[in-house]
């Protein structure tokens, strides 16, 4: 999930390092924009094509007796928080301090074929937080402190394998996530210190920064999962321990991720298969 930086709007002149700052990282934002937009193309096409094979199978297994199609939600509560990518400042960097969201939530749709294999699709929604203040040195005339809130939507797509036979079995597999789109929403305070002849003259401003949706997220998710579940009638209760490996990729030295790219979810599922029962 890229984050964009937090500047404060001042009125009045500003000195060579404040404008320098300014003009940089508006530079950084403006190309961080347009590389966010081509990548939001190419995944939502992906996406597209994903969700379309799996109504087109969903399609042919309510006509078919070797398919099964569920349709449920998921819910789930993480060891850890996923990574969340954010802009500093590469030789005075900022600090950040992340926040524990640690629950999810999201729809799924699945085809279960020959009551053994798996495609199962989910969209999942998580939420994230931090707080973060600049380092400048104090010369620079620039300092900040804000608190950011927001959410992500993912989107998985698992492969599994149901072992042994009956109504309560085991199975295992893995995926990865396909994307995702994330919306924030930063506030704090930004202060500004002009040195003059007279001495100096500080000005402090709050501040608002919300973003529509964007994406994708530049963090991609590796899956294992591996469970229990219950198939009865129309009905399927699916309990299950997954491990996510996140692989993050920085566009410039003036970004880090917070939290850890291993993460350990456990989540329950809960589906109907109005089609037919296996």
């Amino acid at each position: 999930m890229m984050v964009p930086v937090v500047t404060g709007q001042t009125r009045g002149r500003c000195t060579r390092s404040q404008c320098w700052l300014r003009v940089s990282r508006s530079a950084r934002s403006s190309s961080q924009q347009q590389k966010e937009e081509s990548r939001s193309r190419t995944t939502a096409q992906f996406i597209y094509s994903s969700v379309l094979l799996i109504v087109l199978c969903s399609i042919a297994a309510a006509q078919s007796s070797v398919a099964v199609v569920d349709f449920g939600v998921r819910g789930g509560a993480g060891f850890s928080d996923p990574p969340v990518l954010v802009s500093t400042n590469h030789y005075f960097p900022d600090s950040f301090q992340a926040q524990r969201f640690p629950y999810t939530v999201g729809p799924t749709v699945g085809v279960l074929l020959y009551d053994r294999v798996e495609l199962r699709f989910e969209v999942v929604r998580n939420r994230f937080g931090y707080q973060s203040h600049s380092n400048l040195p104090a010369l620079a005339g620039y300092s900040y402190a804000s608190t950011t809130r927001g959410h992500s939507w993912i989107y998985p797509l698992l492969g599994t394998y149901r072992f042994s036979y009956g109504p309560v079995r085991p199975f295992a597999g893995g995926g990865l996530n396909l994307g995702g789109t994330t919306t924030q929403s930063t506030s704090g305070t930004s202060t500004v210190t002009t040195f003059t002849p007279s001495g100096p003259t500080t000005t402090t401003t709050s501040f608002t920064i919300s973003t529509r949706p964007y994406g994708p997220s530049t963090h991609t998710a590796y899956y294992i999962t591996g469970g229990i579940e219950g198939r009865t009638g129309y009905l399927t209760i699916r309990p299950e321990l997954r491990y996510a490996r996140w692989s993050t990729y920085r566009q410039s030295v003036d970004e880090r991720s917070l939290n850890s790219p291993n993460q350990l979810e456990f989540l329950v599922g809960v589906a109907v298969h109005p089609f037919g029962k296996k």
